[in-house]
């Protein structure tokens, strides 16, 4: 049975997801394919622009089989991290085959080249960055160069930014995760079609989920039509009519009380705040007006506002320093049809696959219970219309 593995935010979905999904089943004779998807909060430090279970059904309907829930400690991570805990939810089925993915260069020999240099660090990369940091370069800068010596040794004809390019580097994480866990599953790789991943201009053929979000936001979401299947089109409208995108201005307020509680020592212990920004947000925490307006505020030359953006929602969520664990994996929806393929998975996985976490420890469900409960109190509070307690949402099924 050939089970293809696909990492996904579908923040929103559309015509390059629909591509990617096709040619993934074309490429690796796929019998099924598993999605591995963000839930309620994505990897810009923000909220999804619709919530995960119909998010889910969306995929569903539009080729996947099976989707899986990434947790949120990775959904809102780094690429490493991010590209850690999806591959290791692919790796604990214990029979995924292929791990399809997207990448600006579409070379696999060369991203795989890149991932074993980062992963690796032979003794080239780790002289050539000696020779770098005593040269008076930055830690990063010294990385950056040593990485593109070492790469260009071994390859001649190395392209302009590989590590700039989004996509690239995310496929470079997925590998390199790939070699730590010594995984038997094989990496395909797709060359992205559309526009740059964060472009906000709808045009060519396909466009990026950023564009699209930007139709919806300045409420043009007419002129995003032709690159989101017809079913996503209808979804979107509809959030848009009910009033329901959520953005990180939505939790503002929680937000605020957050910070109000804390001192630079606990701000600390969140995940990935350093003391300089636990210092300079307690500096600056009288000029707070909202999530958005203070993240800005606390960006520098060296942090960009994504990071600033992930850092503000850790402390928003609690997610602390604890190393993380992945102690269950959870399906938001699957197809009937793929009713074989939930058997053989049962049969091979390492960790238990559930539909709901009603019967879950609560110290293993926590964190994404507490996300998605105040995700669904944000949308409340948007919406005027009561939402459900996440343990009592149901698996979709289509």
């Amino acid at each position: 049975m050939n089970i293809t593995g696909i990492i996904a935010e579908y923040n929103p979905f559309h015509n390059g997801h629909a591509y990617q999904l096709a040619r993934a089943r074309a490429l690796t004779g796929a019998d099924y394919i598993i999605v591995v998807m963000s839930g309620d909060y994505v990897q810009r430090g923000t909220p999804a622009i619709l919530e995960k279970h119909l998010r889910a059904r969306l995929a569903l309907e539009n080729g996947a089989d099976l989707v899986l829930e990434l947790p949120v400690r990775y959904s809102t991570a780094s690429a490493m991290d991010f590209s850690s805990g999806a591959v290791y939810i692919l790796d604990a089925l214990n029979a995924v085959t292929h791990l399809c993915f997207g990448s600006e260069s579409g070379d696999l020999d060369l991203l795989a080249t890149a991932a074993e240099i980062l992963e690796q660090e032979p003794e080239e990369y780790r002289t050539t960055l000696q020779t770098f940091l005593k040269q008076g370069a930055s830690y990063p800068a010294a990385r950056q160069k040593a990485f593109e010596s070492c790469l260009t040794s071994r390859r001649s004809d190395l392209p302009d930014g590989l590590l700039k390019s989004p996509n690239n580097i995310l496929a470079i994480e997925y590998l390199r995760a790939l070699l730590r866990l010594k995984s038997p599953i094989q990496p395909v790789t797709v060359t992205r079609t559309s526009d740059n991943y964060h472009s906000g201009i709808l045009e060519h053929t396909y466009a990026s989920a950023t564009a699209v979000r930007r139709a919806m936001m300045e409420n043009s979401l007419q002129t995003a039509a032709g690159y989101v299947p017809e079913n996503v089109f209808a979804a979107l409208d509809e959030a848009v009519r009910s009033n329901s995108l959520l953005t990180e201005d939505d939790f503002s307020l929680p937000l605020k009380y957050q910070l109000l509680q804390s001192t630079p020592e606990t701000l600390t212990g969140w995940l990935d705040v350093p003391e300089s920004l636990a210092n300079r947000i307690h500096r600056r925490l009288n000029e707070y007006t909202g999530f958005s307006q203070f993240a800005e505020l606390l960006k520098t030359r060296e942090t960009t506002r994504t990071r600033i953006n992930r850092s503000l929602l850790h402390i928003l969520l609690q997610l602390d320093r604890t190393p993380p664990s992945i102690e269950y994996l959870r399906i938001l929806g699957f197809r009937k049809s793929s009713a074989p393929l939930l058997t053989h998975l049962k049969q091979h996985t390492s960790l238990p696959l559930v539909t709901s976490l009603k019967k879950m420890p609560s110290s293993a469900a926590r964190e994404d219970l507490f996300a998605s409960n105040l995700y669904h109190s944000a949308l409340a509070c948007r919406t005027q219309v009561p939402q459900p307690e996440e343990r009592s949402v149901p698996v979709e099924i289509i």
